[in-house]
Order: structure tokens, then sequence, then C-alpha cells
């Protein structure tokens, strides 16, 4: 059973973490679910490569890296029959799905998208990462696309501002999500994945 809190962050997730069409769901099998298991494992090599620094370099599964982030919004339990899928290249993270998979007080939540829509409508949500050093990693909302029309932000913008207010680690009227690394840490988006990189130590005199 997902609290409150889990249903408008995953909401939030949903929006933020979702390509330039949206094929019928039918033929969407591709990219990973959202799961805690997922948070368990990208946590692992968070810690491997940026706090133990045990590797020099390691990557996640980008939807095992969604599932993170949520927790790094505070979500302790997921739900794990979600079945949004998040997918990657090298340019944008996706999340896509259908309206009707959302929980109901989050369709309630984000009721100017939801209003004038069939709820099986494929969702796709697209997530740049325009910084990926000097110790941030920004994560960017791009565009929401429901069928094969853009929402546009007079829509979008209320439901992120909103996001933004509850949530302060949101930034840009809650369209950017910033996560902190090390200053000398390097990501990058991989098909499906994110790799994490970190330079080797510097030799002490």
């Amino acid at each position: 059973m997902i609290s409150r809190f889990i249903r408008r962050s995953c909401a939030f997730a949903a929006l933020l973490v979702l390509p330039s069409f949206a094929p019928r769901l039918e033929a969407q099998a591709v990219g990973s679910l959202i799961t805690n298991a997922g948070v368990a494992r990208a946590s692992s090599a968070v810690d491997s490569v940026f706090v133990d620094r045990q590797k020099r370099s390691d990557s996640v599964d980008v939807g095992d890296f969604t599932a993170y982030l949520l927790a790094r919004l505070g979500v302790t339990r997921l739900d794990d029959s979600l079945a949004f899928r998040v997918s990657s290249d090298s340019s944008r993270i996706r999340i896509r799905g259908r309206l009707m998979d959302f929980p109901p007080q989050a369709r309630a939540e984000l009721g100017p998208i939801f209003s004038f829509l069939d709820s099986t409508s494929v969702f796709v949500a697209e997530l740049s990462m325009p910084q990926a050093q000097y110790g941030i990693m920004r994560f960017r909302l791009e565009r929401v696309i429901v069928g094969r029309t853009s929402i546009p932000d007079f829509l979008l913008a209320p439901a992120l501002s909103e996001y933004s207010r509850r949530y302060p680690v949101l930034s840009a009227g809650g369209r950017e999500f910033l996560v902190g690394m090390p200053p000398d840490a390097r990501t990058r988006l991989i098909p499906n994945g994110i790799e994490l990189w970190m330079p080797p130590a510097a030799k002490k005199p």
C-alpha cells in the first residue's frame, strides 16, 4: 500500500524521470521497472565508486537509478507493482506507461492533465542530464508527451510548482532535481543505464 507521500513522489518521478513519439503500450516492452530491489542495487554501485572508492567505475541500470532517485526524495518503500518502464540513451532518460497506472490520488492531483484524456493513453516523459560533473548531477524534465501530443507548460507548471514547494531539493520551478556527488566525479548516460566514474586519487608527495 503506497502512502500519500509515496503516491505524490511517484507522480513527480513519472513526470520528471519520461521519445518524441509514444507508440501504443503493447509495443513498449523495453525498459526496466522501478523497484525496491533497484534502490539497493543502485546504492551499492554509487557507494562503491563515490563513497568507498572500491571501484574506479561502474554502471547502474536506469530503472534502478530511478528508484534510487525516489529514495533520495524520501520514498522509503516502493510498490513493486508500478507499471512504469524506464529506458535511456546517451542523451535522455525516458519513463513510459499509461495514465491509468498512476495511483488514484496522484491522478486527482494532476487533474488538469487527466481531465481531458483517456486513462488508457500512453505517456512518455523525457529527462536530460545537462550537468554531470563538478559535484552535481542535474536531472531536468524536458517534456511530457501523451499519445502524440506534448503537454503544454501551462498544464504542467501548476503541478511542478507544487512539487517544488513540497520538496526543496527540486529547483527551476520543480523541473530539476539536483543530486550531489564528489567534486571530481563524473557521470554520463548510456543505453539503459548511467555510468559512474572517479579519477584515480592524487598520489601523496
